[in-house]
């Protein structure tokens, strides 16, 4: 159990503190004191116990909706393990306590133990009968099995560092493929007693039920626990074959894909080389006739396969022969699934063809056209260039969004068609123009010029720009900005009060049209809103002389005026960045991008680059090397698992054993695999690049970089000639050549498929396994890179490891996740409350090592 994992016998509320002990009516007796005390005079004071009673079982009518939150097993589970307690989890960690009619004896188990009021029974459909309106009978075997006087054991909080979980267990032990019925159901009557004694028949409230059943017998832990290290024969892995055209007829062995470890195939006799040369040798007719004899391995690639060294191997050693002869009979097995495959990949040879035939043939014409007929004047080019930039595609967008629009003073509907025909020499357009007036050298530098901002000032003053340069100072109008900001009086207040002033005096109406005029010039200067004021203020109004001395009060800063006059010499024009373009780098990027004259135009690049798998050369007749991504091990496991594992039969019950794969198995199989599938291709009319390798992935191992599946040997023409079979050459890089494969006969990975297997290496000391020492399971750990079965019962692991090396690596089972459970088949552990039962049969995750060397032959 983890060091974070705590369970606590039971929890309720601080109320039953408060108990004075005793039952009325199934429900605790308790009394609360209290003082009554007079404020004035704290000696006059009185203390007295209000009785009263805490809710019991028999208030209960249902749970509430979401009061149970997890059940185990699931819900109509078909599978479940036997060995584990149905349970069930709650959302309030009080729950199963929160209604007991009991309190805690200290002197009992420390005061861990209390019953809860809530219990979980389990039984058969026939010994726990679900009946109408919610009720429950429990037959004797149920409430036997279930003796209510153990129930403080059935109960627990488990706190993990997260939220902590109430949790209801029941006794019952299940039975292995055997339905059940669970239910929640209360452990006391209304008057407090319990429910029911042992032996009893009883019918109670059901809040809570569902239904489940049990799988086969054992679980991880007692699979894994049988497993042991095997003692493979020393013929594992090896299929014994009979060469009887020679006398005395000569024993052989062929080895399997998965052969023994060390294993190498014994020299072939001289008669046995012979024979095979005869059988072997081309044959001719007399009259040309075309004869059918033994098939060359390596013919479709090499014009004499025998002039190679892995095509010597092939054709000459009969156990290789008899090993592409299974590649060659898988072909033939496989060939409707094969050419299905196939000739959905060619399918999209005419569209790919069509797509390259219209791409040369544009390319030849847009060449012919480039040389004859592009401009030599660079804005004549670009102005060529122009209705194509919209459909002209980058990172950022188009090239006409990037070169015109925006802050760019170019236009974008210059580009157009229809500005082209506009500017087309012609009597009724361009006949009253100026000459070259139409000329694109002329129009797109001018078109790309920012426009000046436009003149303003005040009439018979200098502009501001100008006072800027003779001040030899930055931007005036911002100058003279700042100025109004901190200096300008709120003159627009000042003209509403004097607006107000003007309406009250005989003066109104003549002064309310000067005052229309300031308004409508903004000429709030000082001297000018002072004389108003001394205009109303003819008649010696009082609240005008008061206006006018506050004015005259106002602090408003020296130069005013001299800021009333700046206010109309700001003259800047509305922000309107600008950015031209660089015309001529413009056009020579346009021309690099669309000059078909070069090696690989960009076109070709975005046509092909929709096609795959295409040879070389790319712009050619099509010709597809297929790739077909099936992993043909799987035909050897349907039809011929001999030849999968040769022997795989003689693997005991439960026995681990260790072999290695068989490259030179691989490379025959494919061979003649290969060699049927091109011939049958071929008899297809599906055409197929020459020296084609369509399957080359065997096994379908698992590319842990990129996650995908890799092929097992790269295309036969590309196997070096000196080469043999089973060459680390003939794999993809970086060679992988022999691996370590760990076999398993259990029905381990049947029942629990999501099992993690892998290897770590064990501690060292002085270069030797330290087999007591904790390895490093975390980072050191190297996962298969292939999975397989034969059967039902035989599982293997293909490991990235030289099977000499795993002597000093762990091989290591860990068992999938499955929640917090609690095993039945441990007993009770003297457990006396619900922490010490649940910590006693709490499952903790299984990890089972196998030490490397015990799995190697000639290993401890």
């Amino acid at each position: 159990m983890s060091d974070e994992l705590r369970f606590h016998g039971w929890q309720r509320s601080g109320v039953y503190d408060l108990v004075t002990g005793g039952l009325e009516e199934g429900r605790l007796k308790a009394a609360l004191p209290v003082t009554l005390q007079d404020r004035e005079d704290a000696s006059d004071s009185v203390t007295r116990d209000i009785p009263f009673l805490i809710i019991g079982p028999r208030d209960v009518l249902a749970l509430q909706a979401g009061a149970i939150t997890g059940m185990m097993p699931p819900p109509g589970t078909v599978a479940a393990e036997a060995t584990r307690y149905a349970h069930v989890e709650l959302s309030d960690v009080d729950l199963p306590w929160r209604y007991t009619p009991q309190v805690v004896d200290p002197a009992v188990a420390g005061g861990r133990k209390l019953r809860p009021w809530l219990v979980l029974v389990v039984g058969t459909p026939e010994t726990l009968i679900l009946a109408p309106r919610n009720l429950v009978t429990l037959t004797s075997t149920v409430t036997t099995a279930h003796d209510l006087n153990h129930s403080a054991r059935w109960a627990h909080v488990q706190e993990d560092g997260h939220k902590p979980v109430a949790r209801l267990l029941s006794p019952w032990v299940l039975q292995p493929e055997t339905a059940y019925v669970a239910a929640v159901v209360p452990a006391f009557k209304a008057d407090g007693t319990s429910a029911w004694t042992p032996g009893a028949t009883v019918t109670l409230p059901c809040f809570h039920t569902w239904r489940f059943k049990t799988g086969e017998a054992g679980d991880f832990r007692t699979l894994a626990s049988k497993l042991k290290p095997g003692e493979a024969s020393p013929e594992l892995g090896r299929a014994p074959l009979t060469y009887n055209r020679v006398s005395p007829s000569e024993e052989l062995s062929v080895r399997g894909a998965l052969a023994p470890i060390g294993g190498t195939d014994a020299p072939l006799s001289q008669a046995v080389i012979d024979d095979v040369a005869a059988l072997t040798a081309p044959l001719t007719d007399p009259r040309g006739r075309p004869l059918v004899s033994l098939p060359s391995y390596g013919a479709p690639w090499v014009a004499d396969p025998s002039t190679t060294t892995w095509g010597a191997d092939a054709n000459g050693d009969p156990r290789h022969r008899g090993t592409g002869g299974l590649g060659l009979w898988a072909g033939i097995r496989l060939q409707e699934q094969l050419m299905d495959a196939a000739t959905q990949q060619a399918g999209a040879l005419g569209i790919a063809a069509q797509r390259i035939r219209n791409l040369t043939l544009g390319l030849g014409a847009s060449r012919s056209l480039w040389k004859r007929r592009l401009p030599t004047d660079p804005m004549q080019r670009l102005w060529l260039y122009g209705p194509s930039l919209r459909r002209m595609v980058t990172g950022q967008g188009s090239v006409l969004g990037q070169v015109a629009g925006g802050d760019r003073p170019l236009p974008p509907r210059l580009f157009s068609s229809a500005a082209r025909r506009v500017l087309r020499r012609g009597p009724a357009r361009t006949d009253l123009a100026q000459p070259e007036a139409a000329l694109p050298s002329r129009v797109l530098p001018f078109a790309n010029t920012c426009a000046l901002p436009p003149v303003r000032g005040p009439e018979g003053l200098p502009h501001s720009d100008r006072v800027s340069k003779m001040l030899n100072t930055d931007n005036l109008d911002e100058r003279l900005r700042e100025g109004l900001e901190r200096g300008a009086l709120p003159r627009e207040a000042w003209v509403r009060r004097i607006k107000e002033a003007i309406a009250r005096s005989s003066y109104g109406s003549q002064l309310e049209a000067v005052l229309v005029v300031v308004e409508s010039s903004r000429n709030y200067s000082r001297t000018l809103l002072l004389a108003l004021l001394d205009a109303v203020d003819r008649k010696d109004d009082r609240e005008v002389k008061r206006l006018r001395e506050e004015f005259l009060r106002t602090e408003i800063g020296d130069g005013g005026d001299l800021l009333d006059l700046g206010k109309d010499l700001v003259t800047e024009a509305p922000e309107r960045p600008c950015r031209p373009v660089d015309l001529d780098r413009l056009e020579e990027v346009l021309t690099a991008a669309i000059d078909p004259t070069v090696p690989e135009p960009l076109v070709v690049r975005r046509v092909l680059d929709g096609i795959t798998g295409l040879s070389e050369p790319k712009l050619a007749p099509v010709e597809v090397c297929l790739g077909l991504d099936m992993p043909v091990w799987r035909f050897l496991r349907d039809h011929a698992p001999d030849w999968l594992l040769p022997g795989v039969g003689s693997l005991k019950e439960d026995d681990v054993v260790a072999v290695q794969s068989n490259p030179a198995f691989v490379d025959a199989f494919l061979l003649g695999l290969n060699a049927q599938i091109l011939s049958e291709l071929r008899w297809r009319n599906i055409p197929i690049a020459a020296g084609c390798t369509p399957l080359r992935m065997f096994w379908g191992q698992v590319d842990s970089a990129t996650d995908s599946r890799k092929p097992d040997i790269v295309g036969v023409a590309n196997w070096p000639a000196a080469s043999s079979l089973g060459s680390d050459a003939h794999q993809p890089p970086p060679p992988v050549g022999t691996d370590l494969v760990v076999v398993f006969r259990s029905d381990l990975f049947r029942r629990y498929p999501r099992t993690l297997v892998y290897v770590t290496q064990a501690a060292l000391v002085n270069g030797e396994p330290d087999w007591h020492a904790e390895p490093d399971l975390a980072s050191g750990r190297l996962l298969p890179t292939f999975q397989g079965s034969i059967g039902e019962d035989i599982t293997f692991f293909r490991f990235d490891l030289d099977p000499q090396a795993a002597r000093k690596w762990w091989v290591v089972l860990e068992e999938p996740p499955s929640g917090y459970t609690f095993r039945n088949d441990v007993g009770l552990g003297g457990a006396q409350d619900g922490a010490d039962f649940a910590d006693h049969t709490f499952n903790d995750p299984l990890r089972v090592l196998i030490r490397g060397e015990a799995l190697i032959p000639g290993g401890a």
